[in-house]
């Protein structure tokens, strides 16, 4: 009996240690829950701090090329401003609106990565909101959609799936769209026919008799939807063979030349000097008022 009394001291002290154990995790536990976590923005601060609703003016540069994308206030529509007035191209436009308030996925040193692996040495892009600091954008990072982002402070790898894909030279800014947004053609030039309604306010063409309602309605529904596959430069050592004006009800008319009609269509739009590439099927559409089955 007197033998086994130690070890039943161990025993006892053994279980004493492990119940204090279990305390002391226990207490660790609710300790952790009762604790907030840290903010991610402590760590992975985003892209830019800004909100959509702050921002009215947007300045990028890509290489030499430089646009200008502004609103008169934070209800107005966006519009392209430089190096032309055109309406803006949506993709683009919202490529660089979920730069704001973009969560970083890291956070490095500024000199912690070359700008050899960054691509930051000559970036993609250059980003100025409003008046604040320009943003790098710089080469794509390890993950999928992911960029390396240089910040006035940090050095970023943020999550930019927008920006795949997109075309950054200034043509591609323009709105693809024949028509602008928000407007309503209200009569329409081809070269051979002139569109516009009658007293009932049904769509007629000019000469009568040669095309039927159903297809001239047709035709202003096509122009109306009509978006290039390309906006370029204008190919200057190219002449018009004919023009297009679209008429509109409260905005100044639109001229379109037309530059080829086969195998393509090609149409430019002098006042901008771009021309718009369209795809050869959309000829009888927008231009001889043909449609199958009409």
């Amino acid at each position: 009996m007197v033998a086994t009394t130690p070890v039943r001291q161990r025993r006892a002290l053994l279980i004493v240690v492990l119940l204090l154990a279990l305390v002391a995790l226990g207490g660790g536990l609710w300790w952790s829950y009762r604790t907030p976590p840290s903010p991610p923005s402590a760590s992975h601060p985003p892209v830019s701090p800004l909100a959509a609703a702050d921002v009215t003016r947007i300045r990028v540069r890509h290489g030499s090329d430089l646009v200008m994308i502004q609103r008169k206030n934070p209800q107005a529509p966006w519009h392209l401003t430089a190096p032309v007035h055109a309406p803006v191209d949506p993709p683009h436009l919202e490529a660089m609106l979920t730069l704001l308030g973009k969560p970083a996925e890291r956070r490095y040193a500024p000199d912690a990565i070359a700008d050899t692996t960054t691509g930051l040495k000559s970036p993609t892009l250059v980003v100025q909101f409003n008046q604040h600091a320009p943003i790098d954008i710089g080469g794509r990072g390890p993950s999928r959609g992911s960029r390396y982002v240089r910040t006035p402070h940090d050095l970023l790898l943020a999550n930019l799936p927008d920006l795949t894909g997109l075309h950054w030279s200034w043509t591609h800014w323009i709105s693809p769209a024949l028509v602008p947004p928000h407007r309503q053609l209200e009569k329409l030039v081809l070269p051979h026919f002139t569109l516009d309604r009658d007293k009932q306010g049904d769509w007629q063409a000019q000469p009568r008799g040669q095309r039927s309602a159903a297809a001239v309605a047709a035709t202003m529904q096509a122009w109306q939807r009509a978006r290039a596959l390309t906006v370029v430069p204008a190919d200057e050592s190219r002449q018009r063979l004919a023009r297009v004006t679209l008429v509109f009800r409260h905005s100044p008319p639109r001229h379109l030349d037309i530059i080829e009609r086969d195998p393509n269509l090609i149409l430019r739009d002098p006042a901008l000097g771009v021309d718009y590439h369209l795809a050869g099927n959309r000829i009888g559409p927008l231009l001889e008022i043909r449609h199958p089955g009409l």
